[in-house]
């Protein structure tokens, strides 16, 4: 029996540790034709930052906070707007999770010059951190019906550009 609790406590420690390592990530951005960035959340909790409200999969409406990742992307140096010319329609951005899990994302529906949705990457909802299990960063797309691409635990944002 004293062996038994002595794994069960040292499960519970090293879960602990996994969970506090998660909540300490950083986000990357890298690409085609920019200069890889990395964010600390101390550094993505310092910029400017958006609210929006969003329906999760239990239809319930939450308040996520964090940073659009039209403004994430910027700040690498991927062009946006006018100045991108035919980039913007030309290229996707890939949102990779800890898990491996990835998201794909037109970079022309992340783009305020032709999208009205704002696409953020959040690391709070309800004015709390997210959760071990969605956090460090989420990203939200409000008016999904199906949730598939609210990536989360994401470690890695990666521009694409698409050859012609």
């Amino acid at each position: 029996m004293k062996i038994f609790n002595l794994l069960v406590i040292s499960f519970a420690v090293i879960a602990g540790l996994h969970v506090s390592t998660v909540q300490a990530q950083s986000v990357t951005i890298s690409g085609d034709n920019i200069k890889p960035l990395t964010i600390s959340r101390g550094e993505f909790q310092d910029m400017k930052q958006s609210v929006i409200m969003a329906k999760t999969h239990d239809e319930r409406v939450r308040r996520y906070t964090g940073v659009p990742l039209a403004d994430l992307l910027t700040r690498a140096g991927v062009l946006l707007g006018d100045t991108a010319k035919r980039q913007t329609v030309m290229s996707y951005v890939e949102v990779t999770a800890a898990d491996n899990y990835k998201a794909i994302y037109a970079l022309a529906e992340i783009d305020p010059l032709f999208a009205n949705r704002p696409i953020i990457l959040a690391d709070r909802v309800d004015k709390k951190d997210l959760s071990a299990q969605d956090g460090p960063f989420q990203i939200i797309v409000p008016g999904e019906k199906k949730h598939a691409r609210w990536t989360r635990q994401v470690t890695n944002i990666r521009l694409v550009v698409v050859k012609p």
